[in-house]
């Protein structure tokens, strides 16, 4: 018996309170997470106008009965090619759930929409189990394509 709540993307959410709350819950697990802390002053940062169309996009997942946000990710155009994946984070009571590869399709699709043809997505390697669901989707190696002072992992898919 499938226990899990029915949920709902949505997008254009890069105003949104709920989004600014739950960046907050996500910068807070990074810093108990990550050696040595985590400062979002010291990450490479998107402005609202990248990850909102036709530059980007912010989703929300939220449980579709309660309206409780769950999750969150966002694409960001880097050039006509290449969109990068950023912020993606389920909530700690929502895991396990198959929610994360839920959003990083939706997310893909975004990437397809916005005319691009590879993602590409930065972790700091204590993200284990992101780079793990990453890897299983596909994504290699790739080259630095930003001087974020936390990640130290880049993956990238051709879609």
């Amino acid at each position: 018996m499938n226990t899990t709540a029915p949920v709902r993307i949505l997008e254009g959410q890069a105003a949104s309170d709920h989004t600014q709350k739950v960046l907050t819950a996500y910068f807070s697990e990074l810093d108990h997470r990550i050696d040595g802390g985590f400062d979002p002053d010291l990450t490479e940062t998107s402005s609202p106008e990248q990850v909102t169309p036709p530059h980007g996009d912010f989703f929300l997942m939220t449980e579709l009965i309660s309206g409780e946000v769950i999750a969150c990710g966002a694409v960001r155009k880097l050039d006509d090619s290449t969109v990068e994946l950023r912020r993606i984070w389920v909530t700690p009571d929502h895991r396990g759930k198959g929610h994360a590869r839920t959003l990083v399709r939706s997310l893909e699709n975004k990437v397809r929409a916005l005319g691009a043809h590879t993602a590409v997505v930065s972790l700091n390697e204590e993200m284990t189990e992101g780079i793990a669901m990453f890897r299983k989707r596909g994504y290699e190696p790739v080259e630095p394509f930003h001087e974020n002072t936390t990640a130290t992992v880049f993956l990238g898919r051709k879609l």
